[in-house]
């Protein structure tokens, strides 16, 4: 258990390196795909709500403590994206990969959705930003990270069984 949780752990530091270094190098207009969501959708999947729950808190904690702009905002985001992905998880419902990959897709919308909607309430803005915002960067930005995960999944169900044998 331990083991399972440092690997987690390892995971998410070289995920959150790797988004502030690589991510802006290979963003496509702007774009990048977002590895923490990803990461964070792979362990609500496999382990549940409540470890989905915890880690979405910590690790949006730790974004907000590395970029405080509106504290808490990142955590409240991850802490929801991590309980509505822990919902489906493999424990008590099995999903293909195509499933999967579209659950990836709506977790992301809920992420940026939550975190939306915070910014909206805090800077006074209009509600209109939010359907902008999910449409013109949350849905290319989805889909971007969708192409990362579906490299990790051809991986988990192809290569990975073969080498078992």
């Amino acid at each position: 258990m331990i083991g399972t949780a440092l690997k987690w752990i390892a995971a998410f530091v070289l995920c959150l390196v790797l988004q502030t270094t690589l991510m802006p190098v290979v963003a496509v207009g702007g774009i990048a795909p977002d590895l923490i969501v990803v990461v964070l959708f792979f362990l609500a999947i496999r382990a549940g709500v409540m470890p989905g729950l915890y880690a979405g808190f910590l690790i949006g904690l730790g974004q907000d403590l590395y970029s405080p702009s509106l504290l808490g905002q990142s955590a409240l985001a991850k802490t929801i994206t991590g309980f509505f992905i822990g919902l489906f998880n493999e424990k008590v419902m099995r999903t293909d990969p195509v499933m999967k990959l579209i659950l990836l897709v709506l977790s992301f919308m809920v992420h940026d959705t939550v975190f939306t909607v915070v910014t909206v309430i805090k800077t006074d803005a209009s509600f209109p930003l939010v359907f902008s915002e999910l449409f013109t960067r949350t849905l290319p930005r989805a889909l971007y990270s969708v192409l990362i995960a579906a490299i990790v999944y051809a991986y988990d169900y192809f290569v990975k069984p073969g080498l078992n044998r």
